[in-house]
């Protein structure tokens, strides 16, 4: 089975419970309940909210490439479904003579907590179809997936608590799912060996994945059919997709001259490289569903997820604009009644754009 049949099967559970999305993935990642074995010979043994995991020991790289890949995109099912509690939440929990998501700020906070779930979605299955095909940079691509995956999955999650007010901490029922799904993507990339170290990791490659000609390798936001098509069909979106070409041109630059570095600062070069790659994954997700009902493929979206990675690409994260903000709370609203899944392609809109 490949790694995005695994995560195809996987994300349904992570949505119901972390633990039993890892149990989904055991097969994949080599992971057994502690509670069916007592941990020796050199496993690794690790807890989370009272929960005990048993871990492989000694895993080859190609082993390591294949948790990178799987164990985040298949957590953004977890991360879907405490989106679609906290929009069910905040359409019933009344404030100020109105529901929650009529304060423009719970709005701005589920539009950022959406758009960022979405470039989880484009960046983590690039990284999944580049170890599915074992292309050359694979293990540097995923690896700096694997890193930036968590890092949005996590300050999503916390956008969602915040959403959630005081049912968060008091796990009021039937949304008590929001606090343990918030909890436990915290708790990934030190629950699951190989996540926690993923972008050191990437640093040896970090030349070859930015020379590569890979559709979701920073090099292609300088591509002149990128930008002819964003102006075509996404105007709104030209201007970000240009700073974001100028940094990436920037950073090749600085990549390929080389040269000594403190720890840091190769660091930070690698996290720059890791939103590079999440925004031309998601330029790549939107060229090849503009024009079907994909939220993938909305020029709002697309431009809503490249001002979020901007933003931290500059370190200083501006508001999303109102238009942009109304588009993804129709979606995520749309979806919430429907039950369906708001971050996950292909997901299917189910509100005109706006």
């Amino acid at each position: 089975m490949s790694i995005a049949e695994s995560v195809e099967r996987a994300r349904p559970a992570f949505g119901r419970d972390v633990a039993a999305g890892l149990d989904a993935l055991e097969p994949l990642i080599g992971r057994l309940p502690i509670d069916d074995a007592v941990a020796g010979g050199g496993e690794r043994v690790v807890t989370s909210a009272l929960r005990g995991y048993r871990f492989e020991a000694g895993r080859d790289a190609a082993s390591a490439t294949t948790v990178r890949a799987a164990v985040p995109a298949s957590a953004l099912g977890a991360l879907d479904a405490a989106l679609r509690e906290s929009v069910q939440y905040s359409r019933t929990r009344h404030l100020y003579g109105g529901t929650v998501l009529d304060i423009p700020h719970a709005r701005s906070l589920l539009a950022a907590a959406l758009a960022d779930a979405l470039a989880v979605d484009a960046l983590s299955s690039a990284a999944v179809c580049l170890a599915d095909a074992h292309a050359p940079a694979a293990s540097v691509a995923v690896a700096l997936s694997a890193h930036l995956s968590c890092v949005l999955l996590a300050e999503a999650a916390q956008r969602v608590s915040v959403l959630a007010g005081s049912t968060f901490y008091a796990r009021i029922a039937p949304f008590e799912l929001i606090e343990q799904h918030v909890r436990d993507l915290s708790a990934l990339p030190v629950l699951v060996p190989g996540l926690s170290d993923a972008l050191p990791s990437a640093l040896a490659g970090l030349d070859a994945w930015c020379a590569s000609t890979d559709a979701a390798a920073p090099g292609s936001l300088l591509r002149s059919e990128v930008a002819l098509a964003i102006a075509s069909d996404a105007p709104g979106a030209v201007e970000v997709h240009a700073a974001l070409a100028a940094a990436a041109s920037r950073t090749l630059a600085e990549v390929g001259a080389g040269g000594a570095m403190e720890p840091y600062e190769e660091r930070e070069l690698a996290h720059r490289v890791a939103l590079l790659t999440a925004g031309a994954a998601v330029v790549d997700g939107w060229l090849h569903a503009r024009g079907a009902e994909a939220i993938a493929g909305d020029p709002l979206a697309l431009e809503a997820c490249l001002r979020r990675i901007r933003g931290r690409v500059a370190r200083r994260q501006p508001p999303l604009p109102a238009d942009l903000v109304a588009r993804l709370v129709a979606h995520a609203e749309a979806r919430a009644a429907s039950g369906e899944e708001m971050a996950i392609g292909p997901a299917r809109a189910t509100v005109p754009p706006m």
